[in-house]
């Protein structure tokens, strides 16, 4: 659609018709553009069924990028909650302001529900989510919640015993996002006995396979194998400065054992290793996050009882800029059962970094971690306290993604 062509055709059926209902109408197109653009996301889509300029208005492509740069930069952040109910998945989802408050949980039609009843989130850029199949894993969906713009992405190459790791991002100078699956598997012999099982897996032959889906192409392309082992339990890939990061397996790096930081730049589809602070331990069970949209790690204390540090890299790539920002307190998550509890044994066993899944800031300082099990508590980095939050009519057992409410469309015009 020629967007300007309908604007001005709505001008001068307001000239010649009947006057304006509204201010906005009255204003030059640019100014209501603006007004536009800093209004939460929910109050726009509203807009969209008060007048037929309105609804013009909110689909300029102008509008689109505007609107995603105010939110960005005034940090307008959603919760998204994936309940993974069996037979069929929901979301929700609670503005950040209103975090802790049981009234403001909505929830989020999925178009797509039929197709895809259980699925898994992959990650999030621009206010799109990419959401993968849970029982079909080629299946792969980018998700506009609040639009309900849908796009189902072409099929990619699929190996017999694979383990897949994800990563969703979107770079801003190539202004394409991209799906990145790094794929691991076995060669496999064909046996030729009459046995039930007639494939001998090498387990000496991992090999793997990067493939790469790119919105401009609208096709995945393979780049070869992946330089890197990563660990096969990773979270999808964290993004934080145009490059997508994950955790190595634990292997032989400089000269000892140890596990390294690797990125994927989505810019020229490379990896790198990110360096860790110089002279620390060695890191051993830390896991990657975002913090304050700086790249972060959570590392466990000495000792095992539960304690995380806090590093942040200040400034992306430079190793120097490594601080320890602050000291997570123990929290025993609520799906350890009391026998675990009493025992300093298994708390110590159990309650390492691997419980922790994501931390965000809020705009009151305090942190919102998100355990393993469906955990999510508020911290008083002040106070030291932990407060367990939870939401009405939702399931105790969800994950957290974080969303920038936009109006970005899942397929470029």
């Amino acid at each position: 659609m020629d967007f300007q062509r309908e604007l001005k055709k709505q001008k001068c059926d307001k000239e010649e018709g009947d006057q304006p209902t509204n201010l906005i109408s009255c204003l030059p197109d640019e100014i209501a553009l603006e007004i536009f653009s800093r209004l939460p996301i929910t109050s726009v889509l509203q807009s969209r069924f008060a007048c037929r300029h309105w609804r013009l208005l909110t689909h300029d492509p102008h509008l689109v990028n505007m609107h995603l740069s105010q939110a960005l930069i005034s940090q307008r952040l959603f919760l998204i909650l994936h309940s993974d109910y069996r037979i069929r998945n929901q979301l929700h989802f609670v503005e950040f302001s209103d975090v802790g408050d049981i009234q403001t949980v909505r929830k989020i039609d999925t178009p797509f529900a039929s197709s895809m009843p259980e699925f898994s989130i992959i990650g999030s850029c621009n206010g799109l989510l990419c959401l993968v199949d849970s029982l079909l894993s080629d299946t792969i969906y980018i998700y506009n919640p609040f639009t309900r713009d849908y796009k189902v992405l072409p099929n990619s190459t699929v190996f017999e015993d694979q383990i897949v790791i994800f990563g969703f991002g979107f770079h801003p100078i190539n202004k394409d996002y991209k799906v990145i699956k790094i794929v691991y598997y076995y060669k496999t012999y064909n046996l030729d006995t009459p046995m039930p099982s007639r494939r001998l897996m090498d387990i000496n032959s991992q090999r793997s396979d990067v493939q790469i889906y790119n919105s401009g192409s609208n096709e995945w392309r393979s780049i070869g194998e992946a330089p890197y082992i990563l660990e096969k339990r990773s979270l999808p890939g964290i993004l934080v400065s145009g490059r997508l990061h994950w955790l190595s397996q634990l292997g032989k790096y400089n000269g000892r054992n140890d596990r390294i930081i690797i990125s994927f730049d989505l810019s020229d589809d490379s990896f790198r290793e990110i360096p860790k602070p110089g002279g620390s331990k060695i890191w051993m069970h830390f896991i990657v996050v975002v913090l304050g949209c700086c790249l972060s790690a959570a590392v466990p204390l000495p000792g095992g009882n539960g304690a995380v540090e806090i590093w942040v890299m200040k400034e992306y790539g430079v190793q120097e800029s490594w601080v320890k920002e602050f000291t997570l307190g123990a929290y025993i998550p609520r799906f350890i059962h009391p026998d675990f509890q009493r025992s300093f044994r298994l708390w110590k066993n159990f309650l390492t970094v691997k419980l922790l899944r994501n931390l965000f800031l809020l705009k009151t300082g305090e942190i919102l971690v998100e355990y393993r099990g469906g955990n999510l508590v508020s911290y008083n980095r002040d106070g030291r306290i932990f407060k367990e939050l939870s939401f009405r009519e939702m399931s105790r057992l969800y994950q957290t993604t974080v969303l920038v409410g936009s109006l970005y469309p899942v397929v470029q015009s």
